[in-house]
């Protein structure tokens, strides 16, 4: 699973602004001084229409700015185990993910689950 970089797109945009006024700078983007501000501060995620209109200020690729997630713990174990383990905890995923399938089917009232 990927996850938005934002220690990276925080340091990319502060520099792509330069010294430039947080007003100038957001106009260029078209979006208020103050989600820019919130944006170098990483206190604000970007939207896929402002990401994309940095990435075209800045020449960059918006898939610069996703990462592999090594934060979720069963990402960080897959890692640290043998082939034979890792199947079987897929599979054991597997199973989970059909047992919840099965039980949204139950509350909507079409099938019964023990």
């Amino acid at each position: 699973m990927k996850e938005f970089n934002v220690e990276k797109f925080c340091k990319d945009l502060t520099a792509l602004r330069g010294r430039e006024t947080q007003n100038t700078f957001a106009e260029k983007l078209g979006i208020n001084r103050s989600t820019l501000s919130l944006l170098e501060n990483g206190r604000q995620m970007p939207t896929i229409d402002i990401l994309s209109r940095f990435c075209d200020l800045a020449e960059k690729n918006t898939d610069e700015y996703f990462v592999e997630s090594t934060s979720d713990a069963l990402v960080y174990l897959m890692g640290s185990l043998d082939e034979s383990d890792k199947v079987k905890i897929e599979e054991m995923a597997e199973r989970i993910r059909i047992k919840e399938k099965y039980e949204l089917l139950a509350k909507r009232g079409t099938y019964v689950v023990d």
